[in-house]
């Protein structure tokens, strides 16, 4: 990718370390699902927010189904017991597997969970916080 002449150096250098580092990025890393800690009842559950190819792909958590709202777009609302069912060895993520039917096919993902959302201590280098 050129970059324009006209820049100075650093602000050319900065886009050029912009440009390499979108590049190295995994495509897992990218298309990651989200997850994030809501209320649910007098419980707290994660909430899960995905894409599918169509509707009648099937969402597993654990080997067991997920129910899910949205066709392509989808989320699901999960106890975080379940959750803990299928979050991987050091707690940080979540198994998830889409499976679609017709076309015999099964993608498996990993969602990211929040920092200590299944009650794992960890310590954080920094925090990112949003508002909704």
């Amino acid at each position: 990718m050129a970059l324009p002449d006209r820049l100075p150096p650093a602000p050319r250098v900065f886009s050029l370390l912009l440009v390499l580092a979108a590049a190295a990025m995994p495509e897992t890393a990218i298309a990651a699902p989200p997850a994030r800690l809501v209320h649910c009842g007098a419980d707290t559950c994660l909430r899960i927010f995905g894409h599918r190819s169509n509707s009648a792909v099937a969402v597993r958590i654990a080997g067991h189904d997920v129910a899910v709202e949205g066709d392509r777009s989808w989320r699901a609302t999960v106890p975080l017991a379940a959750a803990r069912d299928g979050a991987t060895a050091s707690g940080a993520a979540l198994a998830l597997t889409l499976i679609d039917t017709s076309a015999k096919t099964e993608i498996n993902e990993v969602v990211a969970l929040p920092p200590g959302a299944l009650g794992k201590r960890i310590e954080l280098a920094s925090l990112v916080v949003r508002v909704h």
